[in-house]
């Protein structure tokens, strides 16, 4: 996938997070790179962001997708959404 693509679902994800760590009056400034755990969500707002990450890509994440290392960071989940889309999404 291009660099173009990633960014665009590392930007959507990205606003997904920044609305639920607003449900806490979490304001958080943080990259793509960082941890998101670090940043102040917790293991349920990881779940709520798996949610509403399949809504906003309208896929479905496979159980083995469902790992730590998938949500460590808003960059790990755009990547796992690309794999997960496959080529030509």
């Amino acid at each position: 996938m291009s660099q173009a693509v990633t960014a665009n679902i590392a930007d959507r994800t990205m606003g997904l997070a920044y609305a639920i760590a607003a449900r806490h009056a979490i304001k958080p400034e943080f990259d793509r790179a960082d941890a998101l755990v670090d940043v102040g969500l917790s293991s349920l707002d990881l779940v709520n962001l798996m949610v509403a990450v399949e809504a906003e890509f309208d896929i479905m994440i496979p159980p083995a997708s469902l790992t730590p290392k998938n949500f460590y960071s808003i960059e790990t989940i755009a990547r796992m959404v690309e794999s997960v889309r496959g080529p030509g999404a």
